[in-house]
């Protein structure tokens, strides 16, 4: 069994275990309960995919070039994130339009698979890296901003794994591995989103403001 399935099965094991635990709560209680655990998932995630990248980085190529490859990623990360913990939001439109722009350069490269090939040979999986650390600041950005992140990781999830299964322009492996467990919180997301938005508690909130 490969990576991406072990992940896929992982996770929605855990919301399967959550949603059975919470079935007698009420909608507003559920969905703030799936939200934490999808935020939970992907900070998990988070984690073990970065010790897998650094690691690679590590084997190859080694050194003060993997300390530099490294750091490129994980600290605009984590100003991301704490950006969306503090300051969500300035931070989602900023976190749209990085997200459009890493999707729009997906396409651009696929029409030229060869120099991506060739970029990906020089740089590692630019790609799967790149969902990864766009993921998790929207993960964070969720629990303030629950739908938008939400649609957000699911358009990181699917999008730039679909221009690569399209174009052929691209190692999958690993790009699917970093893309199903964002997907999949990203669902949750959504889900819980609407559940706390058709609570009747969320009801009671619409008729007393208006």
């Amino acid at each position: 069994m490969n990576v991406p399935v072990i992940l896929a099965l992982g996770a929605i094991l855990v919301f399967a275990i959550v949603i059975i635990m919470t079935r007698d709560k009420d909608p507003q209680q559920r969905a703030t309960i799936l939200l934490r655990t999808g935020a939970a998932i992907m900070a998990v995630f988070t984690v073990l995919a970065g010790i897998a990248i650094v690691g690679n980085a590590l084997q190859d190529p080694g050194g003060t070039a993997a300390l530099v490859m490294t750091l490129a990623w994980v600290v605009p990360m984590l100003i991301l994130a704490a950006a969306a913990w503090f300051w969500p939001a300035p931070t989602a439109p900023m976190l749209l339009a990085l997200s459009s722009a890493f999707i729009a350069a997906c396409v651009w490269l696929a029409f030229d698979p060869a120099a991506l090939r060739s970029f990906v040979s020089d740089n590692g999986p630019v790609i799967a890296v790149s969902v990864v650390a766009l993921a998790f600041p929207a993960a964070v950005l969720g629990l303030k901003r629950t739908a938008l992140a939400g649609w957000l990781l699911v358009a990181l999830g699917v999008l730039p794994l679909v221009i690569t299964l399209i174009a052929r322009s691209g190692p999958v492996g690993s790009l699917t591995a970093a893309s199903v467990v964002p997907l999949i919180a990203g669902i949750s997301y959504v889900v819980a989103a609407r559940m706390a938005h058709g609570s009747p508690a969320s009801g009671k909130q619409r008729a007393a403001a208006a």
